[in-house]
């Protein structure tokens, strides 16, 4: 069960971490835009912000999955340190745009809070991922990073919430708020489930 579940995450991360790279290609899905306030659309500040957490955050989801394989852990260390190292560099990038731009939130307040409370999260486990491996402190490394990636992902689990939602009310703001929460929440959630069985050192 554990192992579909895994496979089934990693299919969804490369399809939703090329997503980034279509909107490179063919710009912003209109869709996304049409309850922006028009102030926040002509922030060439936000725009930028926009794109930076976009194409890192799709660097670190299509990436991210690879930390947790044994064979790359333990056959090619090296290359783990080295797409490790990326990930993190990506993860942070992603953190900080993300909190930027979580302040303009569709719907206000309460959705705002969510982006940003999970930029922070985001932020914290993965800079504490890092500084633990450096400490050699393995075990706390791993579940930290698992709390990682577990945000990495809710751009992800973003996505399978939309439909979702509309199932339960067509109010876009409404949808939009819940979402900003289903999108993180859940995925720390199994984070904390997958880490249960780690014994910090």
């Amino acid at each position: 069960m554990k192992k579909v579940f895994w496979v089934v995450t990693v299919m969804l991360a490369i399809l939703v971490g090329y997503i980034p790279i279509s909107y490179l290609i063919n710009g912003v899905a209109e869709g996304y835009l049409e309850l922006k306030q028009p102030e926040v659309l002509r922030s060439q500040a936000w725009w930028i912000f926009l794109y930076i957490h976009m194409i890192f955050g799709g660097l670190a989801i299509l990436i991210g999955w690879t930390q947790f394989s044994k064979r790359i852990q333990n056959k090619f260390t090296v290359w783990h340190r080295r797409i490790g190292k990326v990930y993190i560099i990506n993860s942070l990038i992603c953190a900080i745009s993300g909190f930027y731009i979580g302040f303009f939130a569709t719907g206000g307040w309460l959705p705002a809070i969510g982006f940003i409370l999970v930029a922070c999260i985001y932020f914290y486990t993965t800079l504490m991922g890092f500084l633990s491996i450096k400490r050699r402190q393995i075990t706390l490394h791993q579940k930290l990073m698992t709390y990682s990636y577990a945000c990495c992902l809710s751009a992800v689990s973003l996505r399978l919430w939309v439909p979702i939602s509309y199932i339960f009310t067509d109010n876009y703001i409404l949808s939009y708020t819940i979402i900003a929460w289903m999108a993180w929440i859940p995925n720390l959630g199994v984070a904390y489930w997958v880490n249960r069985s780690r014994v910090i050192e």
